[in-house]
């Protein structure tokens, strides 16, 4: 459906609901998270009970148990609709899981966001978030730095469903194309969003494979861990470059010793923050987002700049 379209009939329904009851004096709006066990999304957390405070509202966020569980995401969504909630912001686990369940709750009035990962297929009003592509690309200039010609690196990912992590792979592998970059990538692991499943396949791919130079890491699952555990699942070698994602103080700590090559920053306290009032402005103000996309931005940390991500305030 064109996305003018969708807004139209969103509309329609919003005005319909409003003229049968009035406004809650205390809107309530969820951020549903993929999972609950990545520090990331504490970050997001954050920002939305900051926007939560300011405005004077219920916020809340709810996420299923693993990243990979889909179900479990639509199930948490559907109990929102029934239960009449102001206003969703969602991260996908799989974009075309929860198409179907988003566009539900735009057809009942209730306005849905997408954030860090987006369902485009949806009626949702607006994604808030990186732009993957061009945050994968930055990825791939940092592991450049690092690599000679003939060299092989791996690329370990969350869930192999979800589009935020997928463009960032894309756009990894089109900027490695276009430099004209002699590497060879071994392999693509997945390891769900979960910690202990990310330390053992890197480390099992790395001991059985001598020539491999490098790591590109697509979230923080396996760099927020503490410099030991690191290092085990790197089969203790020192001369394999890391690019990984996100700014969680573990991940910097592996930057300021050296076991990590470069992050690329994502911003989730700004994501947890603007859903929060971009709802809040549907809802209370009936003002519509500007734009179907709101891109938060990206920062790259290397050794040269790791300090001042250290010194700011969590």
């Amino acid at each position: 459906m064109h996305p003018l379209r969708s807004l139209a009939l969103f509309l329609s329904g919003m005005l319909l609901i409003l003229g049968c009851s009035k406004p809650s004096p205390s809107p309530r709006y969820v951020i549903v998270s993929k999972a609950l066990t990545n520090p990331y999304w504490f970050q997001v957390e954050d920002g939305m009970k900051a926007a939560g405070e300011k405005l004077g509202v219920r916020v809340e966020m709810i996420g299923p148990a693993q990243a990979s569980d889909v179900t479990a995401q639509v199930q948490i969504l559907e109990s929102l609709i029934a239960s009449r909630v102001s206003g969703l912001a969602v991260s996908p686990n799989d974009p075309d899981g929860v198409t179907s369940v988003i566009d539900r709750a735009m057809d009942a009035g209730i306005p849905v966001l997408t954030f860090d990962s987006d369902a485009p297929k949806s009626k949702r009003l607006c994604n808030v978030g990186t732009d993957n592509y061009t945050a994968g690309r930055a990825a791939a200039r940092q592991l450049l730095l690092h690599l000679e010609p003939g060299d092989s690196y791996a690329i370990l990912t969350g869930s192999l469903g979800a589009l935020n992590l997928n463009e960032r792979i894309r756009g990894f592998r089109d900027e490695i194309t276009e430099q004209k970059a002699d590497l060879h990538e071994i392999n693509l692991l997945n390891c769900d969003e979960t910690t202990d499943r990310a330390l053992d396949q890197m480390e099992d791919l790395t001991r059985a494979t001598p020539q491999l130079k490098a790591w590109f890491i697509t979230g923080c699952w396996a760099t927020v861990t503490p410099r030991g555990a690191f290092l085990n699942a790197l089969d203790q070698r020192g001369d394999i470059a890391v690019i990984a994602f996100d700014t969680v103080k573990e991940e910097l700590l592996l930057v300021k010793e050296g076991l990590v090559q470069a992050l690329i920053g994502q911003r989730p306290y700004e994501m947890g923050y603007r859903c929060v009032e971009m709802l809040h402005d549907i809802v209370q103000n009936r003002k519509m987002p500007a734009t179907t996309t709101l891109a938060t931005g990206v920062d790259v940390i290397t050794a040269a700049n790791v300090d001042s991500f250290l010194l700011a305030p969590e």
